[in-house]
């Protein structure tokens, strides 16, 4: 179930911000902010943004303010459930989407992603509770619809679960899931004709999804094709071989970070080694056992895996930044900005990727893009220290005094990391300690 086409109540729009509007959705919160420095909603909207551009630390931290600024607000509940989901901490998002519930129960959007989090533990009684309260506001919620036919069909309640998934299906007509549902209810009612219906419109629109494939092989089994359901059956088992495949690998990345973040450096590499063995196209694994032979000083070895990252996810816009940044310590400097044009390209609210960006700029000479960057990472991020610190260095560049605008940002880059004042060119020192 998800939240696609539900109605939350209020004037805050929860839907993901595209891409190309989360820069100026993050601007117009934070102008909000400073306008009313108070407002639970100018957060909210701030967090919003910051969720929709991958920046989930910020976000939080934009949420947790609205809800001390007004504890009882439903959907910041909600944001901070989904926050929390992307972060993979399920049991802490469940507690958070029933808050929202509580705090308004007319909140759809909270009740739907409620009862897809009782699901997954087993309460299909809570679950239902959820939907069917979902449907009492708005009969016609393809998602309500959906869950609802699911947990019939869990609890053997066939044609009612037949009747929910076509009307979620007749709502939305791109639904896979409720197509493959409505397949297997079919299949156990005996109407072979219908579920292999069901599970052809299901392959169209997600020619992946291993339960359709399944169950188009149980089906063609029954209706006289063996030849063709023998296919079905191999192309499932080798799919499923590779979810089998990726999970190992998963289970050995996150083993890897735990023995990164623990500082066990060759422990953490050969965890991540062991899930590129499993699954030698994990992306992530690639990215991660880059990072970790960059810290061993093993420059080479590590472009090499923040590259195949890349290969095996060109999306994966961390990948694109931790490459760029290895090119352009290796003198790349043309290959680095591509790459971290790209990764601002993919995740507009990346601030690191913007920060990069604007560094590989300063390097070409290109100054009024880099700046352009240099100030969106700080859209992004006003607490980044080294932002200001390099866009304060920028605007002193070429010049012969140190104006005010550049002193302003080099002095707060050095207020919120003291370190940095150690990287001041001599000339810079000596102009800051100089009298305004």
């Amino acid at each position: 179930m998800n939240s696609e086409d539900a109605n939350p109540t209020g004037d805050i729009d929860l839907a993901e911000i595209p891409p190309g509007q989360i820069l100026s959705a993050v601007a117009a919160a934070r102008k909000a902010i400073r306008e009313h420095p108070d407002s639970a909603e100018a957060y909210l909207q701030l967090g919003i943004a910051l969720r929709s551009g991958g920046e989930n630390q910020q976000a939080h931290d934009a949420i947790d303010r609205v809800l001390t600024l007004n504890p009882h607000l439903s959907n910041a509940w909600l944001q901070k459930g989904l926050i929390s989901i992307n972060g993979g901490t399920l049991k802490e998002a469940t507690v958070y989407f029933r808050n929202a519930v509580q705090a308004d129960p007319q909140n759809i959007s909270a009740r739907l992603e409620l009862s897809a989090m009782l699901f997954r533990a087993g309460d299909f009684t809570g679950a239902r509770e959820q939907v069917e309260a979902v449907l009492r506001v708005d009969s016609n919620n393809a998602s309500a619809l959906g869950g609802l036919g699911f947990i019939q069909l869990q609890q053997g309640d066939l044609q009612a679960a037949v009747e929910n998934f076509r009307k979620a299906i007749a709502l939305r007509p791109r639904y896979p899931e409720a197509k493959q549902n409505l397949g297997n209810a079919l299949m156990r009612l005996g109407d072979w004709p219908g579920a292999r219906q069901a599970f052809d419109d299901a392959l169209k629109d997600e020619p992946d999804a291993i339960p359709a494939v399944y169950g188009m092989g149980t089906v063609l089994r029954h209706l006289g094709q063996p030849a063709d359901a023998v296919k079905q059956f191999a192309k499932a088992k080798d799919m499923l071989q590779m979810v089998q495949a990726l999970a190992q690998a998963q289970g050995a990345d996150n083993n890897g970070v735990r023995m990164w973040n623990s500082g066990d450096l060759d422990a953490a590499a050969a965890s991540f080694r062991v899930s590129i063995a499993a699954h030698p196209a994990y992306a992530e694994a690639h990215n991660n056992l880059g990072g970790v032979l960059w810290q061993q000083n093993k420059q080479k070895e590590a472009t090499e895996e923040f590259a195949l990252a890349v290969r095996a996810d060109p999306k994966f816009a961390k990948a694109r930044n931790n490459l760029g940044n290895a090119l352009m310590v290796a003198g790349n400097l043309q290959g680095a900005a591509e790459q971290f044009q790209k990764a601002v390209d993919l995740e507009p609210g990346f601030a690191n990727a913007h920060f990069s960006l604007g560094l590989a700029l300063a390097q070409a000479g290109q100054k009024d893009r880099a700046e352009a960057e240099l100030r969106q990472a700080l859209v992004l991020a006003p607490n980044f220290a080294v932002a200001h610190f390099e866009l304060g260095l920028l605007l002193a560049s070429g010049t012969s005094t140190l104006s005010a605008l550049a002193r302003s940002e080099i002095e707060e880059g050095i207020r919120l990391d003291p370190k940095l004042k150690t990287a001041l060119p001599p000339a810079i020192a000596t102009a800051l300690s100089a009298k305004h």
